[in-house]
């Protein structure tokens, strides 16, 4: 055994043992002279107590497409390369899908027949590709769903049947990981630019209906069918789109609101109320119109869009309102408007009347909707007494309102059931005898009638007592505010009978003209006054009459210091179109 400090020696050719403790002269030249020989710089002290850091040395990144695996994959060119085409046949692309990812078609050649010029091409040259489709029968990219194109096609013309469709559209479901491992596969080995799936299937899908002598325009936008595949379960789920006509009505009766109300009581489920009708109103504009026609186009539902409204105790005179009645899911579009006129006017035994029926569409929808129009009208009022405290409600100053709180409130009691009559409370009647003499003789000077007599006395002088009226105003004068109303700028606080679905605020609208005022005597003595005027959409003119307790001013009867009660409103004409 060697012992610590003593190694072997050679002395001449003879190793023997030497005590290296002894120390050497030559062993510290022989360790300046390694030192020297440049096998080991640095430069750093050896005998420096801290080191310096570690120095790392960063990786290269290597990217997958960089790495040579197994497979061999990673060395395929994409097509249209002869060895990318070459691969494309040997994983078993189906015709069609190496006809759009070859990026060898050319103008005027369907997808399967750029496919299979492209297989027999790589054939050719190769002849143990011709089994390459047996070996791998299902396609890497479609998952053969190009061979159901025919099948999906049928479905469709099937489908369709015997409704009336000159759009036809063309879409298709796949589900998101299919559409993304062909992503993948067709950005790999596919040449660039080469279409998806999705919109190849699409485009096959129309070939074969074309082929199979659907004659039906196929477009990509605009469409009144479009017929959805679901490549999933195979099957075709059809949109019809609505079809719209346009035209103009007369409302001639009462009583009869614009669009279907369903019944307050069973919510338009039926009930004894509404004779299981589910209709509050049996009758009214959107159904005289559109319950006649359903039968003539195939349609289950319809729904009706007019240009503004008119209240239910309003008639609608002159050219009409216009409006577009839509029919949902149609079976036939090309019906004779002259023969739809003909079937309302029929129906509606002389309760409305329409005129000027032509085909529409979804944009004029819009246009009727938002077409700001001015309108006519000749209203009828009967001109009573009123009292200081009611002239002092029409006159107060307008509240603005603060936020739509109330709204929301007068909305919920409103479908409750609950909605307020539009007239305001009759105040209760006060028990006199209840009181003391001393407050019943406050009430009568504030009354100012007479203090004196006992408490009976006071009692009947109180309960006999109205408070006094103006003095109906001078007819000519009730003939100059009507004229001159012409002009004049109205501010209008959104009415009590529409607050639950109106926002609550001022709205300034403008009296353009006024025509035809006239006054006279009912059978009963009562002073009637009658005129015409035109105003800007949106204008409340039952309001502009009466007042609405001080929320529209200035009205007429502000103006006459008169109670104006509106017996009837006529709409004479609506400028629009």
């Amino acid at each position: 055994m060697f012992q610590l400090g003593v190694g072997p020696t050679w002395n001449g050719d003879v190793m023997t043992d030497k005590d290296t403790s002894q120390g050497d002269e030559s062993e510290d030249d022989d360790w300046m002279s390694y030192a020297n020989a440049g096998f080991g710089t640095t430069d750093y002290s050896l005998w420096d107590d801290g080191g310096q850091e570690a120095e790392f040395v960063v990786e290269p990144e290597w990217n997958e497409e960089d790495l040579q695996l197994d497979t061999g994959e990673e060395e395929i060119p994409p097509a249209p390369k002869p060895a990318g085409l070459k691969h494309l046949v040997r994983i078993g692309t189906c015709n069609h899908c190496l006809g759009r990812v070859s990026g060898k078609k050319r103008f005027g050649q369907t997808i399967y027949e750029s496919g299979v010029e492209v297989r027999n091409q790589v054939i050719e040259a190769d002849s143990t590709m011709a089994e390459a489709r047996e070996i791998e029968p299902l396609c890497p990219f479609c998952e053969n769903l190009f061979e159901e194109a025919p099948l999906l096609a049928e479905l469709i013309s099937e489908s369709i049947g015997e409704s009336e469709c000159t759009r036809l559209q063309l879409g298709a479901r796949i589900p998101k990981d299919q559409t993304e491992a062909e992503d993948h596969l067709r950005k790999r080995f596919g040449a660039p630019g080469s279409a998806p799936l999705k919109s190849s299937l699409v485009e096959e899908v129309a070939h074969q209906l074309k082929a199979s002598g659907f004659k039906n325009n196929l477009v990509v936008d605009k469409p009144e069918i479009l017929a959805l595949i679901d490549v999933l379960t195979l099957t075709v789920e059809l949109d019809v789109r609505s079809h719209y006509v346009y035209g103009r009505y007369r409302k001639l009766e009462r009583g009869i609101p614009q669009t279907k109300w369903p019944c307050r009581a069973c919510k338009g489920r039926g009930c004894e109320k509404c004779e299981f009708t589910g209709l509050q109103y049996r009758n009214s504009v959107q159904g005289l119109i559109g319950d006649p026609i359903l039968e003539l186009f195939g349609s289950d539902e319809h729904a009706f869009h007019g240009m503004g409204r008119e209240d239910i105790d309003v008639r609608c005179l002159g050219r009409g309102r216009p409006f577009v009645i839509e029919l949902k899911k149609p079976v036939k579009r090309e019906v004779d408007c002259e023969l739809v006129m003909r079937t309302i006017n029929e129906a509606s035994k002389g309760r409305l009347e329409v005129s000027d029926m032509r085909i529409s569409n979804r944009s004029e929808v819009v246009r009727v909707k938002d077409t700001p129009a001015e309108k006519s009208y000749t209203i009828r009022y009967k001109i009573e007494p009123i009292t200081q405290t009611e002239y002092d409600e029409l006159t107060q100053v307008m509240e603005i309102p603060k936020n739509n709180q109330e709204r929301n409130r007068r909305r919920k009691n409103h479908y409750r059931g609950k909605k307020k009559k539009e007239n305001k409370p009759v105040e209760e009647e006060v028990d006199y005898s209840a009181l003391k003499k001393a407050e019943l003789v406050e009430m009568c000077e504030q009354k100012g009638l007479a203090k004196s007599g006992t408490k009976d006395v006071l009692i009947q002088r109180l309960s006999e007592f109205k408070e006094p009226t103006f003095d109906l105003p001078e007819t000519d004068f009730v003939m100059e505010i009507m004229e001159k109303l012409q002009g004049c700028t109205l501010a209008q606080r959104t009415p009590e009978r529409v607050a639950h679905r109106r926002a609550d605020k001022i709205r300034k609208r403008k009296v353009i003209e006024t025509s035809k005022p006239s006054i006279n005597h009912d059978e009963d003595g009562n002073l009637i006054a009658e005129f015409s005027l035109r105003c800007e959409s949106g204008t409340y003119v039952k309001e502009t009459v009466h007042g609405d307790g001080g929320r529209t001013q200035p009205s007429i009867a502000s103006l006459i210091k008169a109670k104006c009660t509106v017996e009837w409103l006529d709409v004479a004409d609506i400028h629009a179109d």
